[in-house]
């Protein structure tokens, strides 16, 4: 399996993980299924870091993997050690600070697999957790009653 290989797979991984947690985390009317939506990949990881579903360092390895991905599908013999270093640099940091002086190899395949179970995790939590309770709680009398008075304090 080529590397190019495994990055496809495992970015496939995280965007399936991606559509999972903005499911479990956000209201699922029948019009906005994720997975349909022309999100693809850096989108929906948008959407999953601005829900506070990934930190800071783990959306920065996530947007780096797919970089990787996307430069080794122009070409597969391009080199990504750069970003192969600076993903895993953001990773690890994520992890532990004191990590970022670690002198092991980084592995992009390896840290798309924690990104994707880690999300995995945290997307059961969110399914586990009580959703609140849906609709308006003021009745119709008290929304009517603002209305009035607002429109009362804001007309001249």
């Amino acid at each position: 399996m080529t590397l190019l290989d495994e990055i496809e797979r495992g970015t496939a991984e995280l965007e399936h993980a991606f559509d999972a947690a903005l499911d479990a985390a956000l209201p699922n009317p029948v019009a906005l299924i994720f997975s349909d939506l022309p999100l693809a990949y850096q989108g929906k990881r948008d959407l999953v870091f601005a829900l506070d579903l990934l930190n800071e360092g783990e959306n920065e390895c996530a947007l780096i993997c797919g970089f990787a991905r996307d430069r080794l599908r122009d070409d597969a013999t391009a080199g990504i050690a750069h970003l192969e270093r600076e993903g895993w640099y953001y990773l690890r940091t994520s992890i532990d600070p004191a990590w970022q002086f670690d002198d092991g190899a980084p592995s992009l395949p390896a840290a798309l697999t924690y990104l994707t179970q880690v999300l995995r995790e945290r997307t059961d939590t969110i399914r586990a957790t009580p959703r609140p309770q849906k609709g308006d709680i003021t009745t119709s009398a008290q929304r009517t009653a603002l209305l009035q008075r607002l429109r009362l304090e804001t007309t001249p």
